[in-house]
């Protein structure tokens, strides 16, 4: 049903929510993962640590896939994840994108107790995915 099952993910407790549920829908359709990790354009990081920190997070889905016999391709980027989400999933030729309803933000989004995001509210990213996929999009919440 799906060939290959987009999940992007930004090192957030969210992300990796959507990840596991993204590898159990691979392991019932025998689908592959792409796994995208967007490195922002503009950081006040050096380009060395975020391309690690990407490295990493990409190395967990990839594991946590592998260890149930899913095979992963990993995309670190540089992009602007807000603009490029629906071009970065093209190029994956997915079938199926599996994100969650928020993100980390570079980890500023801590929880929904201290930011008082309430249960209805979608992150930027999602919600401009949601309006602009050309291919079905399951939003984990």
């Amino acid at each position: 049903m799906f060939d290959v099952i987009a999940v992007p993910v930004d090192g957030s407790d969210y992300g990796y929510e959507a990840a596991d549920i993204a590898i159990e829908l691979a392991q019932k359709f025998n689908s592959k993962i792409a796994a995208v990790h967007v490195l922002e354009e503009f950081s006040f990081n050096s380009y060395a640590s975020e391309e690690d920190s990407g490295d990493a997070i990409l190395a967990k889905i990839t594991k946590k896939a592998s260890d149930v016999g899913v095979e992963v391709t990993e995309h670190l980027l540089t992009a602007d994840p807000l603009r490029d989400m629906k071009f970065i999933i093209d190029q994956t030729r997915a079938d199926l994108v599996v994100i969650h309803a928020h993100g980390a933000n570079n980890n500023r989004f801590v929880s929904f107790e201290e930011n008082e995001v309430s249960d209805t509210q979608i992150g930027s990213v999602s919600e401009r995915l949601l309006r602009t996929s050309t291919v079905p999009v399951l939003l984990v919440k």
